[in-house]
C-alpha cells in the first residue's frame, strides 16, 4: 500500500493566494525566524524542527534549525513535494497533529521515509493559522524515536506557533504597507511628471529613499530640477517632496536598487 496524498482544503484558493502574500516563498530570511524553530527543537526535545508554508505543488521550509545541519546543507531540505509531504495533513485542522508512532499510523506507516530501518519515528505539526484563519503551513519537530509531548509541552508549542503566525501576519502587512505607499507615491510621480517612464521614476524613488543612485540617476536628477549641479537638493525638490507625500522609512523597507522595476514588478503582482 503506497502513502496517499491530503485531501485538498476546501478554500484552498483563498488559503493559497494568503500564502503568497506573506512574502515568504523563495526568500531566505532565517533571522527574523529562527528563534521560533530553535524553540521548538528545545521545548519538545527533538533534534529537528522547521517551519513551512504548503504552495500549490510543494512545501517551502522557510526556516530550520538541528542538531547537525550546516547552513549550506539547508538548501537540500529547503522544499519538497506537496505530495510526499508530511505537512500537507496539518492543512486540515488548525489543531495539532501529533504523531507518537509513525510507523504506526494508518496515514503514514506507508510513507517511504518511515519504512526505512533508520527513518522518522516521531512528528509533530502545530499549525500556522493568518489572522484570516487560513492555515498557511506547520511549525514542526521531527524525531527518530517514538515519544511523546507532556501537555505542557504542547501547549508552549501552540502558544509558539501562535506567535509565529502574528509575525508572519506582521510581515504581510508591512509588505503591503509598503507596496501600497510605493504604488501611491509612483501615481503621485506619474501625476507630476509627464510621460515619465518606470526606469525614471524608480530612479526618483531610490534618490528620495536614500539609496545609491547611478550617474544616469544624477543626470536625470539634475535634468528634473531635483537637484543642483552639485548634487543638492532644490526648493523645488522640497516642496515635491511635500506633494508626493512621499515615506522614506516605506521606500527603504522595499530596499530599492538598480534593478528596481522588476522588484516593483514582482510587489505589484502580489496584491493582484
Amino acid at each position: 500500500m503506497n502513502f496517499k496524498p491530503a485531501p485538498i482544503p476546501g478554500n484552498e484558493r483563498n488559503r493559497l493566494l494568503a500564502v503568497e502574500k506573506t512574502g515568504v516563498l523563495d526568500v531566505i530570511n532565517e533571522e527574523i525566524y529562527y528563534i521560533y524553530s530553535h524553540l521548538a527543537r528545545k521545548l519538545t526535545g527533538c533534534p529537528l524542527s522547521w517551519a513551512n508554508v504548503m504552495d500549490r505543488e510543494r512545501q517551502y521550509n522557510f526556516v530550520m534549525d538541528a542538531e547537525d545541519i550546516r547552513e549550506n546543507e539547508k538548501e537540500t531540505y529547503r522544499e519538497n513535494a506537496r505530495s510526499t509531504s508530511f505537512c500537507q495533513y496539518a492543512l486540515r485542522s488548525t489543531e495539532p497533529l501529533i504523531i507518537n508512532d509513525l510507523t504506526k499510523s494508518n496515514i503514514f506507516m506507508n510513507h517511504t521515509s518511515v519504512k526505512k530501518a533508520d527513518g522518522p519515528r516521531f512528528y509533530a505539526a502545530f499549525p500556522l493559522v493568518n489572522s484570516e484563519g487560513y492555515i498557511l503551513g506547520s511549525l514542526c519537530v521531527q524525531d527518530k524515536r517514538v515519544r511523546r509531548l507532556s501537555k505542557d509541552t504542547v501547549q508552549l508549542m501552540k502558544t509558539l506557533a501562535s506567535k509565529l503566525s502574528h509575525q508572519l501576519d506582521i510581515q504581510t502587512k508591512q509588505r503591503f504597507t509598503t507596496a501600497e505607499g510605493v504604488l501611491n507615491a509612483m501615481a503621485a510621480i506619474n501625476a507630476q511628471f509627464n510621460d515619465i517612464t518606470l526606469k525614471d521614476a524608480v530612479s526618483l524613488m531610490r534618490f528620495f529613499s536614500n539609496s545609491p543612485i547611478s550617474n544616469d540617476d544624477k543626470n536625470l536628477l539634475r535634468k528634473l530640477n531635483i537637484v543642483d549641479k552639485d548634487l543638492r537638493i532644490t526648493k523645488y525638490s522640497r516642496k515635491l517632496l511635500n506633494t508626493l507625500n512621499l515615506d522614506a522609512s516605506i521606500l527603504r523597507r522595499m530596499k530599492i536598487t538598480t534593478s528596481g522595476q522588476e522588484e516593483l514588478t514582482n510587489l505589484f503582482k502580489a496584491l493582484g
